[in-house]
């Protein structure tokens, strides 16, 4: 077996095009709703603990819309960390329910396009 055929046996397919379209909507639903969220914070009741909480869940929300961003342009570009990016922001869509059903289905486009093809 020679290095190429090696190399080749080990080539994953590319990322799918639907993938950063995915990305772009998953960034501007957290964003929408960090900036939904923000807008609570002058509430009488948002003090202490309430307030801590909210403002919290706006931040996490901004930062996984804007890292959502990045990776949608990252993988326009096809920079290597574009994928990296897209799995972190992913996750993080998930984990804050309010994107997860972008979330789920770019880990998923993400994970499937690691599979080498079988030709």
């Amino acid at each position: 077996m020679q290095v190429t055929e090696v190399a080749a046996s080990k080539t994953a397919t590319p990322t799918p095009r639907w993938l950063w379209w995915a990305l772009l909507i998953g960034a501007a639903v957290l964003l929408g709703w960090a900036w939904f969220l923000f807008g609570f914070r002058h509430e009488p009741s948002a003090v202490g603990r309430v307030g801590l909480i909210l403002t919290s869940w706006a931040a996490y929300s901004a930062f996984f819309g804007l890292v959502g961003l990045a990776a949608a342009i990252g993988l326009v570009r096809r920079a290597a960390w574009g994928r990296t990016l897209a799995s972190i922001s992913a996750t993080g869509m998930t984990i804050s329910v309010v994107g997860s059903v972008v979330g789920i289905a770019v880990l998923i486009g993400l994970y499937s396009s690691r599979i080498p093809s079988r030709n």
